[in-house]
């Protein structure tokens, strides 16, 4: 009766430091001289598992394939790293082993070890186990890429030397935020198709139509051309508002609400005609945007979402002093104007919030409220910071002048402190006594370094959205392309 007696031939005083307790399997095993022991034939088999003292010794040669362009290795490099992939592979013994860590494996007097991806980046791999340390080149590998090669090797990124991890895992962090950027961006734009739905009728493609035209420039060149409109709108009533102030252009109404003396308008020779041409291009602007807020508003999915909109609230202003104005010049009695009058005034005032309309056209001004919106933290702290040092220094200067000839308030210090503080000034305001003006000039100092802290802030914010909102615009090209081509597919 014959038997097999599996034994592990490992020495572990003459193991490398970074040897692993090596496993033989049945099929890994060689017959022995066979022994005779009391009558039975006992075969020692030993396992054909390479150790590190054996790659350590040996001056072979092998070859690494990857998708055809070929590395030649020496054996003795994998003696660091035994448990990365290619220290498992290079010690095993078998061709059914060898190819649990490659997809094809060639023996011949060079071993060839196929694998069916890109080389890039892979002399990197090598390098580690040439030197025990980790650099990335310019391979032209993205990070979230090489990141994923080391891990199918089975290399720990702790090695990676301090030079090249200063440039690898900022744009790790860069890779991670555009990515999560573009799963958000396209879970939103999903969201918008959901919601945008107007259906298959004849008067859903009507207001799917109306709705790209006044609300989306980029999908076509109707839309940018009503945009264009839009803008050049906006642009004429802010002119004609500001003309109008003019007082040879004043209309009957300002003159009624905001000149209290009847001695101004003396000896000003009123242009009736200019008067009438800008209250005509003022109705026609106004009626332009009256018609195109009840065309979106009309259009939109989702009324109460459009109603209080940021931007749609402040189109909805810019309107209604127009209206609020045929109410005013029905009245006729002076002491009714009288008493609404500040009403009155604020209402007509109101009117140069058209101007605000040119944030949804502008990329510029929305990446301005953007950046104050993302800095608000640290804008904050600088209010926090301006509120603490004008107190300090209007209750220092407050004592310094209590003693002074003009005698000075806690409001007049705390409002010559934030105008020094500023830099702005307070005219002839100024302190008299040496103490005062020490403090002045302190303050004064202290404002110059002040007011520069938010500058690198807010251009570090302003730059970064500039990137988000070009990233923004390709990544919504990309989508609208998309849906494009799945709408053309879905009509074939």
């Amino acid at each position: 009766m014959s038997a097999k007696v599996h034994r592990k031939d490992v020495d572990m005083e003459q193991q490398g430091a970074f040897a692993e307790p090596l496993l033989a399997k049945p099929e890994e095993l060689v017959e022995d001289t066979p022994k005779n022991n009391g009558g039975m034939d006992l075969q020692i088999i030993k396992p054909k598992v390479k150790s590190s003292v054996d790659l350590s010794n040996s001056d072979d040669l092998i070859c690494i394939n990857l998708s055809g362009k070929k590395f030649f290795v020496m054996l003795k490099n994998f003696v660091n790293l035994p448990t990365s992939r290619l220290g498992c592979m290079v010690r095993c013994g078998e061709k059914s082993e060898i190819e649990k860590y490659c997809d094809k494996y060639i023996d011949g007097e060079i071993p060839e070890y196929f694998f069916d991806r890109s080389g890039k980046g892979f002399n990197d791999i090598l390098d580690v186990y040439r030197g025990g340390t980790l650099h990335i080149n310019n391979t032209g590998v993205c990070s979230i890429q090489m990141r994923k090669e080391l891990e199918f090797w089975g290399i720990d990124e702790l090695l990676l030397d301090p030079c090249c991890a200063l440039r690898f895992y900022p744009e790790i962090e860069v890779c991670e935020k555009e990515i999560s950027r573009q799963t958000c961006s396209e879970k939103k734009y999903l969201e918008r198709l959901k919601e945008e739905d107007f259906g298959t009728s004849k008067l859903g493609k009507l207001r799917k139509t109306l709705w790209n035209l006044t609300e989306y420039p980029e999908t076509s060149h109707a839309a940018r051309f009503c945009a264009f409109t839009s803008i050049s709108v906006v642009i004429l009533s802010t002119v004609t508002f500001v003309l109008s102030t003019l007082p040879e252009l004043t209309d009957n109404i300002d003159i009624m609400l905001f000149d209290n003396s009847t001695d101004n308008t003396t000896g000003i020779v009123r242009w009736d005609e200019g008067i009438l041409a800008l209250r005509i291009v003022d109705e026609l602007t106004m009626w332009f945007f009256t018609i195109e807020y009840l065309v979106r508003f009309t259009c939109a999915p989702r009324k109460w979402k459009f109603f209080k909109s940021p931007l749609n609230v402040v189109d909805l202003l810019a309107i209604l002093p127009y209206f609020i104005g045929f109410i005013v010049e029905g009245i006729k009695d002076t002491l009714v104007v009288g008493r609404a009058g500040k009403v009155l005034r604020l209402v007509r005032v109101m009117r140069i919030l058209r101007v605000f309309k040119l944030v949804r056209h502008f990329a510029g001004l929305q990446s301005l409220l953007s950046t104050l919106k993302q800095a608000y933290k640290e804008l904050g702290l600088l209010m926090i910071l301006v509120w603490v040092t004008v107190l300090t220094v209007s209750s220092l200067v407050y004592f310094a002048e209590k003693d002074a000839v003009a005698k000075w308030s806690f409001l007049d210090s705390f409002w010559w402190g934030l105008m020094v503080l500023t830099t702005v000034g307070y005219g002839s305001t100024a302190p008299t006594t040496p103490m005062g003006k020490m403090i002045g000039g302190f303050c004064a100092l202290m404002g110059v370094f002040i007011l520069a802290l938010p500058v690198p802030i807010v251009v570090n914010r302003f730059t970064d959205f500039a990137n988000n909102y070009k990233n923004r615009l390709w990544r919504n090209e990309v989508l609208m392309k998309k849906q494009g081509r799945a709408e053309q597919n879905k009509e074939k």
